[in-house]
C-alpha cells in the first residue's frame, strides 16, 4: 500500500468507525429491544411488539425533518459533520433512557416505554441520516461508494460482534449472577453508550466532505416539491421497494434469532456464542461480496444472495437445525449471506442521489437518504410487530425456563419461509433499477464532478 494511498484508507476507516458506534445501537435494539421488553420488563410479546411499532412509526415523521433540514446546513465543518460531533452526546443519553425501568405500572409505564423510545429515536435519526448522507459528499465515485459501503459494513458488522459477544457476559457481570438484573443490564448498556459516542466522534475527526460541483441547486423544503422529487426519482422509488423487502427480511431474522436460541436450549449453545458467530460469519462475508460485485455487478450479487438465503432457509424448514457444537449451521452461513445486502444498500444509495439531480435538475441528499431509512425503520417495525403477534401464536412463553416444541418448531418455520419469501421477491424488482456503473460515471460527468468511475462497465447492473 503506497503513501498516497493513505488518505484514501484515512477517508475509508474515518468513515467506516461511525457505523461502528451506530451498530452498537441498532443491533442492541435488534436483538435484545423486545427480549428486554417480555423478560426484564415483563411485557406480553404483543405488547412489547407494539411498543417497537410505535417508535417505528415516529421515525416517519422525525427522519423526513431531518433528512430535508440537514442538507442544508453550512459550518466550518461541512454539512453533516456537526451532527456526528454535537448529536453523538444526545444519542448515548438516549440509549441509556431506553433501557430503563420507571417505577410505574399499567399505562404509565407503558406511556414513559414509548416515551424514551421516541426519544432515542429521535437522536438515533439526529446521527444517522447525516452520517448516512456524507457518503455522498466524501466520493462521487461508485467504485469507491462501493468500497466505502464495504468498509463500512465491516465495521457495522464488528459492532453486531462486540454486541453479541460483549453484552450478555458484561450484564451478567454487572448483575453478579448467571441471569439479568435491570441495573446490570443498564450499566452494560451505559458502557455501549460510551464506545459507541468514541466511536461517532473518530469519524468526525476522520472525515472530510467534497464540495458539489459550481451550480448545483437544491430542492426546496416545500412539501410538494419534496414529494416531486421523490416520484421523478425512478431508482429511489424502486429502491424503496427493494429497501423495505430486505429490511422486514434481515429484521426477521435479527428479532427472532434471540427466540430461537432461547426455544432451542439446552440443545443450541448459550446467545453469545452463536450470535457471535453470526457476526463474525457477516464480518467475514463483506470483503467476499465486495470483491463480487467489483467483479460482476450489483444486481447479480443481490440476486445470488436472495437465492442463498432461500436455499438455506428450505434447508432449516426441511431438515431442522444443522446443529454442530451447539450452533445451528444455517445461522451462520445466514450471517455469510446478509453482509452482502449490506455492502449493496449503502452503494445503491447515493448513486440515487446523482440519478435524481440529472432528472429533476435539484439535489436532494436529505430525500434520498431519509426517505431510505424512514423505509428501512418502518419495515423494521412493522417487522418487530409481526415477531410480536407470532411468539404469541406460536405459544412462546417468556416466564418458562424450557418452550413447547411447538414454539420451537414455529420460530424454526418462521425464520425459515419469511425471509427468503420478502428477498426473492426483492430480487425481482432489483433488476430494473436504471442504473449501472456506467450510466452513473456518465452521469457524474455531465454533473460537472470531478471523479469519474474507473474500471470496465457493468454489464446490466
Amino acid at each position: 500500500m503506497g503513501f498516497r494511498d493513505m488518505p484514501k484508507l484515512r477517508r475509508l476507516a474515518g468513515y467506516g468507525i461511525g457505523d461502528f458506534g451506530l451498530n452498537i445501537y441498532w443491533n442492541t435494539l435488534s436483538l435484545y429491544l423486545i427480549y428486554w421488553y417480555t423478560t426484564v420488563v415483563g411485557l406480553k410479546p404483543e405488547v412489547a411488539g407494539t411498543i417497537y411499532l410505535i417508535g417505528m412509526l415516529w421515525d416517519a415523521v422525525s427522519d423526513p425533518v431531518v433528512a430535508s433540514l440537514s442538507e442544508r446546513v453550512r459550518t466550518k465543518h461541512g454539512t453533516y459533520r456537526p451532527f456526528l460531533l454535537y448529536g453523538s452526546f444526545a444519542l448515548g443519553i438516549g440509549f441509556v433512557a431506553l433501557f430503563w425501568i420507571p417505577p410505574f405500572q399499567g399505562m404509565t409505564l407503558l406511556f414513559v416505554l414509548v416515551a424514551t423510545g421516541i426519544l432515542f429515536r429521535t437522536s438515533y435519526t439526529l446521527v444517522a441520516i447525516p452520517y448516512s448522507a456524507m457518503s455522498a459528499r466524501i466520493t462521487f465515485s461508485s467504485l469507491e461508494r462501493t468500497e466505502l459501503s464495504g468498509v463500512r459494513m465491516f465495521f457495522a458488522f464488528a459492532g453486531l460482534l462486540a454486541v453479541s459477544n460483549l453484552l450478555p457476559p458484561l450484564a451478567r457481570h454487572f448483575s453478579g449472577q448467571d441471569q439479568y438484573t435491570a441495573s446490570g443490564f443498564q450499566l452494560a448498556i451505559t458502557v455501549g453508550a460510551i464506545v459507541a459516542t468514541l466511536s461517532l466522534l473518530a469519524c468526525f475527526l476522520g472525515t472530510s466532505e467534497k464540495p458539489l460541483p459550481a451550480g448545483t441547486q437544491k430542492t426546496p423544503l416545500r412539501l410538494g416539491d419534496l414529494v416531486n422529487a421523490l416520484l421523478k426519482n425512478r431508482a429511489l422509488v424502486l429502491l424503496l421497494c427493494v429497501i423495505f423487502l430486505q429490511s422486514g427480511a434481515t429484521a426477521s431474522i435479527m428479532i427472532s434469532m434471540v427466540f430461537l436460541i432461547e426455544a432451542n436450549q439446552p440443545v443450541f449453545a448459550n446467545k453469545e456464542v452463536i450470535l457471535t458467530g453470526f457476526a463474525i460469519a457477516s464480518m467475514c462475508g463483506v470483503p467476499f461480496w465486495t470483491i463480487f460485485i467489483r467483479l460482476f455487478h450489483k444486481k447479480l450479487a443481490w440476486s445470488a444472495a436472495s437465492f442463498g438465503v432461500a436455499a438455506i432457509g428450505f434447508h432449516l424448514w426441511a431438515f431442522g437445525p444443522l446443529v454442530i457444537h451447539g450452533t445451528p449451521l444455517q445461522i451462520i452461513l445466514l450471517g455469510f449471506i446478509m453482509g452482502a445486502f449490506a455492502v449493496l444498500l449503502w452503494s445503491f444509495i447515493p448513486d440515487a442521489v446523482e440519478y435524481g439531480q440529472i432528472t429533476t435538475g435539484g439535489r436532494s441528499e436529505g430525500v434520498v437518504f431519509g426517505s431510505a431509512l424512514v423505509v428501512q425503520k418502518m419495515s423494521g417495525g412493522l417487522m418487530g410487530f409481526v415477531v410480536g403477534v407470532m411468539l404469541s401464536a406460536i405459544g412462546y412463553d417468556s416466564s418458562m425456563e424450557l418452550q413447547s416444541a411447538e414454539a420451537a418448531q414455529g420460530l424454526v418455520a418462521f425464520m425459515a419461509i419469511c425471509p427468503a419469501t420478502l428477498l426473492l421477491i426483492s430480487s425481482c424488482v432489483i433488476w430494473f433499477f436504471p442504473l449501472d456503473r456506467k450510466i452513473h460515471a456518465d452521469i457524474i460527468e455531465k454533473l460537472g464532478g470531478a471523479e469519474a468511475t474507473p474500471g470496465a462497465p457493468e454489464r446490466t447492473g
